[in-house]
């Protein structure tokens, strides 16, 4: 009977921890602050007013939205890529960490690759639903997203999805020249799980979401679009 009591006691603080973690991590959408509506044309794309957002962290740069996926939450980027792995945009301490934007990026997504990450959650939770891309009826019906930035608000074209490695050549972020970007795209168009023409060019600039997957050991995601508007 004490044994019993003794891991009841140890159940209910892990559900007690797990509980406060996951009320901490949807916190981070309750940071938003409202965006007016301007319609569907995308040269009416509302700017996001990111100052309350600034004064509660100045490492919020972004903020991405993918409907139907479920994904609505502030970007953060820091002096490395470990911090937000394991702290929320409030900097709270939690293992469903925050999505956040490669430190080696330009934290106003002016270069040609910038990449984003977020943990695979079970429940869904940040970029928990990014995997379902790889199935057609998803990548079929879901093509579009929104980046605010605090002077820009980009529609995401997305037109690829990939299952690579952590090491791959999909985590470079320098490409120096027209070569090397031409050379990109047809790297993304062989190892495509998904893929669509939209025509994208050497001058345009992408964006690339990853989160962990489970189809080998150390396997990722990424789901790769095109900043419009």
């Amino acid at each position: 009977m004490v044994l019993a009591i003794v891991l009841m006691c140890v159940s209910s603080r892990h559900l007690y921890t797990d509980y406060n973690e996951q009320r901490d991590s949807d916190a981070q959408i309750a940071l938003k602050p409202s965006v007016p509506e301007m319609g569907n044309s995308p040269e009416a794309l509302p700017l996001m007013d990111f100052t309350s957002l600034k004064d509660q962290n100045k490492d919020i740069t972004a903020w991405l939205k993918i409907d139907g996926l479920g994904i609505d939450y502030p970007i953060l980027q820091s002096v490395d890529n470990s911090y937000y792995l394991t702290h929320t945009a409030e900097k709270k301490s939690n293992k469903q960490g925050s999505v956040f934007l490669d430190y080696r990026n330009s934290y106003d997504f002016s270069d040609f690759y910038s990449i984003v990450y977020g943990h695979n959650i079970k429940n869904g939770k940040m970029f928990g639903t990014l995997p379902r891309m790889k199935e057609s009826d998803y990548f079929d019906r879901i093509t579009t997203g929104t980046l605010y930035t605090p002077l820009k608000t980009y529609r995401l074209e997305i037109f690829a999805v990939v299952v690579t490695g952590p090491e791959s050549n999909f985590y470079r972020y320098i490409f120096p020249d027209t070569a090397s970007r031409e050379e990109f795209f047809d790297m993304i168009r062989e190892y495509s799980k998904q893929y669509r023409d939209i025509g994208v060019t050497v001058k345009d600039t992408l964006i690339a979401m990853s989160t962990c997957s489970y189809e080998y050991e150390n396997a990722r995601t990424i789901v790769i679009a095109r900043l419009a508007g």
